[in-house]
């Protein structure tokens, strides 16, 4: 249960992270999914961690378990934007995994 609670934590700070930086850096919203991946995979290759070895499930290659849960952090980002697209009706402008959503062109005159 603690394997799982570490992965969605992790989830929601790549989340917040890939955020933080499409917002304050423009070049970055054109690859947002893309960032995404490097994040995640990148927080699990540099704690360390991996499922597998939680679940004390044997594998043939650790490292491979851990690019795995990298993966695994990077699926679990698209329910927390789902979360937050619901909770605030604002979703990131760039985010395919949500659908496709276009902002909204008032005429002023």
């Amino acid at each position: 249960m603690y394997e799982f609670a570490v992965v969605a934590l992790l989830a929601l700070a790549t989340v917040k992270v890939v955020d933080f930086l499409s917002d304050n850096v423009p070049l970055v919203e054109r690859f947002r999914s893309l960032l995404t991946f490097i994040v995640a995979v990148g927080a699990t290759v540099w704690l360390d961690y991996s499922l597998f070895q939680g679940w004390d499930v044997a594998i043939r290659n650790g490292t491979l378990g851990i690019w795995i849960t990298g993966f695994v952090v990077a699926g679990l980002t698209v329910p927390w934007r789902a979360v937050f697209g619901w909770l605030t009706h604002d979703r990131a402008t760039g985010d395919e995994s949500l659908g496709e959503h276009k902002p909204i062109i008032r005429k002023v005159a």
